[in-house]
């Protein structure tokens, strides 16, 4: 092989690597004094950890609090935030935030709507039992120039009917906010297993990257542990859909702290994209 043609090999790999993007969906776990060792002042430090050393090229966020939100940003180098606390559409209650990297991407627009029948304000919906969000961006690779629309959701715990018609307002949505149909990717906690109806309504729609991976999910197959180490986890309620890309590898990571705790409530979700 002469040099030319490696060289011109190199370059091809790269570019090519270039277009990948690392998307991570993360229930942090809101803070509470009654978590004790579990609480967020014990593991946040390593929460902080884990997101540095996977380095996500974005993240969606849920049950993350006014100053947990000023935590992570004040952590991290070189990320920034779009969303907005559910209760004011400002800075009050749980935010289901995206969280990215600045020298990777850069927003074309953003915003942030309500999973109740009046979206454009806050409002509860339907049945659910509080107030529920979707934060979403219209992201531009800085190198690639490839644009992608970004949902990131928490669903309601309880209303049933709350949670069908979320699914049903996320596709209408994404429609909506994506005229071009670029690629999308939608991340979040969903309080549902895979056989359920909203649900399904989504993986009718778009891909499940749990089973659309080019290589075998890695790590355990649920993803919600209640911060118990001693049993394996039996539910996996949160995921990662996407539209439009090529699915590279799919993971939840069950790293634990140095006291072997978990830094979260749930498993973080892990996938590589390709455009």
């Amino acid at each position: 092989m002469n040099f030319r043609f490696s060289a011109l090999l190199m370059l091809v790999f790269a570019w090519s690597f270039s277009q990948n993007l690392k998307v991570m969906s993360f229930n942090i776990r809101l803070n509470v004094d009654s978590d004790k060792e579990n609480s967020w002042t014990n593991r946040k430090q390593d929460a902080l950890d884990l997101l540095t050393y996977y380095h996500p090229d974005y993240f969606g966020v849920q049950e993350a609090l006014p100053e947990q939100m000023k935590d992570i940003k004040n952590g991290l180098k070189n990320y920034d935030y779009v969303g907005v606390g559910r209760e004011d559409g400002k800075e009050k209650g749980e935010f289901s935030a995206i969280f990215y990297d600045t020298e990777k991407l850069q927003i074309v627009k953003s915003g942030t709507f309500w999973l109740s029948e009046t979206p454009e304000k806050p409002s509860k919906g339907w049945d659910a039992a509080l107030n529920r969000i979707c934060s979403w961006a219209i992201f531009k690779d800085k190198k690639s120039k490839k644009e992608f629309l970004a949902m990131n959701i928490h669903f309601d715990h309880i209303g049933n009917v709350a949670r069908v018609k979320s699914s049903d307002l996320i596709l209408k949505k994404a429609k909506e906010l994506n005229p071009k149909s670029l690629p999308m990717t939608l991340t979040g906690d969903f309080n549902l297993t895979e056989d359920t109806e909203p649900v399904q309504i989504l993986s009718k729609n778009l891909d499940d990257t749990f089973y659309k991976s080019e290589t075998k999910h890695y790590g355990p197959v649920a993803t919600f542990t209640g911060f118990n180490v001693t049993e394996v986890p039996k539910e996996r309620i949160d995921y990662i859909f996407v539209k439009g890309f090529k699915i590279k590898s799919h993971r939840h990571i069950n790293d634990r702290r140095e006291n072997l705790l978990y830094p979260s409530d749930h498993f973080p979700v892990l996938t590589e994209l390709q455009f």
